[in-house]
């Protein structure tokens, strides 16, 4: 049985309460969230999620008024199911069963108290609180093997074509008598995952056609891949060229400078997508 009302001040303090009690029930869990995110650079993109998350709903905050104060079963459900997630995580030391598990009882809360109506008017919030799962050494590990190849190679023949005598030794390339691990160094694996947090804030912040969103989201991949490319010649230069900390702090500037890279190369795709007249926004006014 479910009930409509308006929503009220101690409607507010429950689910206050009930959200403390999801964190409290799943502690372990953020703490380990915590933890991984602070100890590894290429995990640092979680703490951008709540920031994300709040953005999209701030965009999507005139859709409050279809959410009513409406206590909905469902939530049991999901609550079980977090719970059994999270101990089969336990058991078979899967950390994204355990993460995905916390996250799923934050949920619950929100379906508690509003039903499922507020996730269909919300989803792209919610679909952004799964950036909270760190990612798993093994995707890492699958990942980066990939990524330094594709870096040493490419930075080599763009080296060679301006002219620069390189030699190449596993993922190690040599300027000027210097060896430059470009694999371990550029492979883009500290920014990889932070891109695609980018772009997926991009893409749902935006009013796109459902097909835009899924040409955009697809595409993304390709243009990660071509913003590492970018910052690899002049990074692998610094470590050649200058002081160890003056290369360091050439390559974080540049591995962040691949964010405002990303969102212009999506501006520049969208642009040729509306340049082949095809129907990309929602709101007609924005094609004139």
């Amino acid at each position: 049985m479910t009930s409509t009302r308006v929503w009220k001040r101690n409607d507010l303090w429950i689910f206050g309460a009930l959200l403390a009690a999801a964190v409290l029930a799943f502690w372990s869990a953020w703490v380990d969230i915590y933890l991984q995110a602070s100890r590894r650079t290429d995990n640092g993109y979680v703490f951008l999620v709540p920031f994300v998350a709040a953005y999209l709903a701030w965009l999507r905050r005139s859709r409050i008024r279809f959410v009513h104060r409406r206590p909905s079963l469902t939530a049991l459900p999901l609550v079980f199911f977090a719970i059994a997630l999270a101990w089969w995580g336990d058991q078979t030391d899967t950390r994204v069963a355990i993460h995905a598990g916390a996250i799923l009882g934050l949920v619950s809360c929100t379906v508690a108290m509003a039903g499922t109506e507020v996730i269909r008017q919300f989803f792209p919030v919610y679909l952004t609180l799964l950036f909270l799962i760190p990612v798993p050494a093994e995707v890492r590990k699958m990942l980066a093997g990939p990524l330094q190849s594709l870096a040493v190679v490419v930075t080599q023949e763009v080296l060679d074509v301006l002219g620069i005598a390189t030699e190449r030794a596993g993922n190690s390339i040599q300027i000027a008598g210097r060896s430059i691990f470009v694999g371990e160094a550029c492979d883009g694996m500290r920014m990889v995952f932070a891109l695609m947090l980018t772009f997926f804030a991009f893409v749902f912040s935006v009013p796109l056609r459902t097909h835009a969103r899924i040409a955009l989201l697809a595409a993304s991949p390709l243009i990660a891949v071509v913003c590492n490319v970018v910052r690899l010649v002049p990074t692998a230069l610094a470590y050649a060229y200058a002081s160890n900390a003056d290369a360091e702090r050439f390559h974080d500037i540049a591995g962040w400078l691949m964010l405002p890279l990303a969102i212009a190369m999506l501006f520049g795709l969208l642009r040729f997508m509306r340049w082949l007249d095809l129907p990309v926004f929602t709101w007609r006014f924005l094609q004139a």
